[in-house]
């Protein structure tokens, strides 16, 4: 894959593997105390921004796409991932201003 998506799509995997080995298993884990209410909004100000990042990247690569459906299929992702993002960003502020975080 000359085209540089290689690179992209080995960096996706990698994320996926560090949130699937690393983070997964201390959310599952049942025998963790609770996440005290100040910390609450974190992880979806987390989720917010990786939403953004994967929003960065599609958007970077939809202007590359050889064909036009490709690039019209890029763009609506493009729409509804931020969408999914800003709609995180704003339930985490929610969250934040509830328990009397800094949101």
């Amino acid at each position: 894959m000359d085209s540089g998506i290689g690179a992209m799509v080995e960096a996706v995997g990698e994320a996926r593997r560090q949130l699937r080995e690393n983070a997964l298993p201390k959310a599952r884990d049942t025998s963790r105390e609770r996440v005290p209410e100040k910390e609450e909004a974190e992880l979806l100000k987390a989720l917010s921004g990786l939403l953004e990042a994967v929003v960065d990247l599609a958007d970077a690569a939809s202007g590359r796409m050889a064909t036009g459906d490709s690039r019209e299929t890029y763009t609506k992702v493009v729409r509804r991932l931020r969408d999914q993002a800003h709609y995180l960003r704003g339930d985490a502020a929610k969250v934040a201003k509830r328990v009397g975080g800094a949101g």
